[in-house]
């Protein structure tokens, strides 16, 4: 779809590039001057970089952890010696692999691109020479590229940061992850062809890429690049697109209807206020191949989301927004569809994951009962509730029990965020007997009562993962429970006992202090825990 060819050339500062190697270049700190030992590397820190006092303090946190550690274990307080290696004598020598090592896990966490600063390999390449040129030579550091986008003014600059980055990374597979709202700006009007700056060069390359823009800017995107070449390697596509004054809908577009790897899809209206109607036959992908499909604060008509879902034939995995009742979504955009066509019943045997996004707390029954699909195969089920908690994150049993009762399925996972009570996780323990996974962390901490009924092997005989809340009068119990599951490994059992646990509950509290020791413990002998602070 895009064609790199020379546009490169065009789209970076080529003139910032030096004329030899990158690795035989380096950047001394000298207090609060800074000598560049070439022209191009000071006029790029004055272009892009232009770090402040707190946005420096946040990115480079954790080189700044590594100089205070490679500091003390050298014993090496002088500062007469070149700037950039005070600090690193015990990590100058270490080997080129280790050394990659050090820098893929301070990259974890990636430092968005931005005008506040400089990112995280920006940094690890500044610190020394043989730092350089191990990083210009390591392109797993430069294949990943998070934009914060900020005022829409910046795009320039941040274009031009992010193919900087990306023409360091080789051969390998892009992912380009765009974050933040453009916001209006006296400046002058905003140049809407900034993301098909950004991601023509490389997109051939581009695995996953999220676009996080303004509506205008992504459909200005979408209507004016539909003639370029295919993206050849594109599996992940995530479109975000922001409210602005006077903005419609989503374009109709054929832009990734060629991409031949494409397999994931994410829609999201970036709006907590309401949700985005979604136009006859807008969106066009290779839907034979789509494994996953969300919709987050977008709804569609029953008869557009059965044309939709109909033809992925291989779909694993959706998530649908929820509104009162399908038929609003009908009434309400009535005139931009005169004569709904009538519905029948369609199964969709390959969906095995479902979530549905309820952010309000609508009746998602009758939602459902609206679009007429019916789904056989149905393994996990999530009510993902979105927003801030404290509106009221509310889950109904009443309407879950209907709904594994109406379809009829052997669900294997259930997972919410919603405030839900001890005695609602005790009935869907009790009510799912084929549950491997519950995901109830957000809610009341599980009761006295069901940690016995587990103990005893009365309920969840199956449970494998569990992640949920537990009082600090009850943890001993529970680890109780726990361990009473433990199946030794020569055991011809199917059920394992549990695999994986994440127990929600304050850390300050008696309770924890008192089964700290033994938590670790379980830890050391290999099981799966994890104690997240209340």
């Amino acid at each position: 779809m895009f064609g790199r060819g020379d546009k490169v050339k065009d789209l970076t500062t080529k003139t910032l590039l030096p004329p030899g190697d990158l690795a035989t270049t380096s950047a001394y700190d000298m207090g609060e001057v800074t000598y560049y030992e070439h022209e191009w590397e000071r006029q790029l820190a004055q272009m892009y970089l232009a770090p402040s006092d707190s946005s420096q303090a946040s990115s480079d946190a954790k080189a700044q952890d590594m100089i205070r550690a490679s500091s003390t274990s050298a014993g090496d307080t002088s500062t007469s010696s070149s700037p950039a290696l005070v600090g690193f004598k015990g990590m100058e020598n270490l080997p080129t692999e280790l050394l990659c090592k050090v820098f893929w896990h301070c990259t974890s966490n990636y430092t968005p691109i931005s005008t506040n600063g400089p990112s995280m390999p920006l940094i690890l390449s500044q610190v020394s020479s043989q730092w350089r040129s191990v990083a210009m030579a390591f392109p797993w550091l430069w294949n990943e590229v998070v934009i914060d986008c900020g005022d829409w003014s910046n795009m320039p600059k941040l274009v031009k940061c992010a193919h900087y980055h990306l023409e360091r990374s080789g051969d390998l597979p892009i992912s380009i992850y765009t974050s933040g709202s453009i916001r209006p700006s006296s400046q002058g009007p905003a140049d809407t062809n900034a993301i098909h700056q950004l991601v023509s060069p490389y997109a051939s390359r581009i695995w996953h890429t999220t676009l996080a823009f303004p509506l205008d800017w992504l459909n200005n995107f979408l209507r004016n690049t539909a003639s370029i070449e295919e993206v050849q390697s594109l599996e992940s596509l995530k479109l975000v697109y922001h409210p602005t004054e006077g903005s419609g809908q989503l374009a109709d577009n054929n832009l990734f209807i060629h991409a031949p790897k494409l397999r994931k899809v994410e829609l999201e209206y970036a709006s907590e206020l309401g949700w985005r109607y979604l136009a006859q036959n807008t969106v066009h992908l290779p839907w034979s191949q789509i494994e996953e499909l969300n919709f987050i604060h977008i709804v569609a008509s029953p008869s557009y989301l059965q044309y939709m879902l109909v033809r992925c034939v291989t779909l694993e995995k959706c998530t649908l927004s929820i509104v009162k009742v399908a038929e609003e979504i009908t009434n309400q955009f009535h005139f931009l569809i005169p004569h709904p066509p009538q519905l029948n019943h369609i199964s969709l045997p390959s969906i095995k994951r479902l979530t549905l996004y309820n952010p309000k707390n609508f009746d998602y029954i009758k939602y459902l009962a609206g679009l007429r699909i019916h789904f056989p195969s149905l393994e996990h089920f999530g009510i993902a509730s979105g927003g801030d908690p404290r509106n009221g994150r509310q889950w109904s049993h009443t309407q879950f029990k209907q709904f594994i009762t109406e379809a009829n399925v052997l669900l294997r996972s259930v997972s919410t965020p919603a405030h839900i009570s001890d005695a609602d996780i005790e009935s869907i323990i009790g009510e799912v007997p084929s549950l491997v996974e519950l995901d109830v962390s957000e809610g009341s901490s599980i009761s006295e009562t069901t940690v016995r009924l587990m103990l005893q092997g009365y309920l969840a005989s199956q449970l494998e993962v569990l992640k949920c809340a537990v009082a600090p009068e009850l943890l001993s119990n529970f680890l109780d429970m726990v361990e009473s599951r433990f199946v030794p490994r020569k055991s011809k059992a199917k059920y394992r006992g549990f695999k994986k646990l994440v127990i929600r509950c304050p850390k300050d509290s008696d309770g924890y202090r008192e089964v700290e020791e033994r938590v670790e413990e379980l830890q050391e002998l290999g099981r799966d825990i994890t104690v997240v602070d209340a």
